[in-house]
């Protein structure tokens, strides 16, 4: 550990981001097509902890990696970043995940694959060997890659020992995992397609999102988010509800905004700022990555973070 004033856990996923843009518009099926191919790392808990630890965050990972040279090179990078991997599983029969997008000129996801078997291995026996680590957290931030059993798991150590919950349900798909906590679930950052899979209709117009953010709050969430991207986010807890409006800026990529958000609200409430105040630094955290042609922006801090804070 280090000298920092909080320590949040993060658990869930680490992969191999392989990103493609096309060059040209329409892309010719069982043609080789031109365009430029990216490798980086990600995972929206590696990404949530690389953000926590730029704020001056100590954090640990709890994820599962191949025994491969991938997953050696990941775990690598992420001591570099100064995260804390002790507790991150090796596995020997899995290779370490992967993602894989075919994005459109303007960045949104065309089509993509996953492989993330390798997150099984976080069993709840596992996180149960854990509960030390975990009982002296003052946060722990979590993505929706973990089997129903870990979460079962996961959430009774949390309440057990009272450490607050910050959730990124990561994808439509994935987020009825998360949906039998939320009363255990301090904050909550759902983009448009979570959020509908969550509460369960459709979310049409901005009436609609507003009764999402107040229906998590009235399922036990604290303070509920929708996010939006670049057209800003709706919020609520069991006392206000608000939105802020689109950002007026030209987005230069809009992967990694979500997990930047979900880090820089976890920072602000621990700090014990209003969920409000919270929202806003969230908001200056996806701006500042929006902006950044990085998933994980290099330059995001606490200076640049206030510096970049939605009026």
């Amino acid at each position: 550990m280090g000298n920092a004033e909080h320590h949040v856990i993060v658990i869930g996923a680490a992969v191999l981001d392989t990103k493609i843009y096309s060059n040209t518009p329409a892309v010719e099926p069982a043609r080789s097509n031109p365009g430029h191919i990216q490798l980086s790392w990600g995972g929206v808990a590696r990404n949530i902890a690389e953000n926590l630890v730029r704020l001056g965050v100590d954090v640990s990972l709890i994820t599962a990696v191949g025994n491969d040279p991938w997953g050696r090179a990941l775990l690598e990078n992420l001591r570099a970043l100064n995260i804390d991997v002790s507790a991150a599983l090796i596995s020997e029969d899995k290779p370490t995940a992967a993602f894989a997008g075919l994005y459109h000129a303007d960045k949104s996801v065309w089509v993509a694959f996953d492989a993330m078997e390798v997150l099984q291995e976080i069993t709840p026996g596992y996180l149960h060997r854990l509960r030390n680590l975990i009982r002296d957290a003052d946060m722990i931030c979590v993505d929706a890659n973990l089997s129903a059993r870990a979460f079962q798991t996961l959430f009774r150590l949390t309440s057990q020992y009272s450490i607050p919950v910050c959730a990124d349900p990561t994808a439509a798909l994935l987020s009825h995992r998360l949906h039998p906590y939320l009363p255990e679930i301090t904050a909550i950052t759902p983009d448009r397609d979570e959020a509908e899979a969550l509460v369960g209709f459709d979310l049409t117009d901005d009436a609609a999102i507003t009764q999402a953010t107040r229906r998590m709050v009235q399922l036990g969430v604290g303070l509920a988010i929708v996010t939006l991207g670049a057209d800003g986010l709706f919020y609520a807890t069991s006392e206000e509800h608000g939105r802020i409006p689109p950002l007026p800026i030209e987005v230069v990529d809009p992967i990694g905004a979500g997990d930047a958000l979900t880090a820089a609200v976890a920072y602000g409430l621990l700090e014990g700022v209003s969920p409000e105040e919270a929202v806003r630094l969230g908001v200056a955290a996806a701006e500042q990555t929006m902006l950044c042609h990085e998933t994980v922006c290099s330059t995001l801090s606490l200076e640049s973070l206030y510096g970049h804070w939605p009026l």
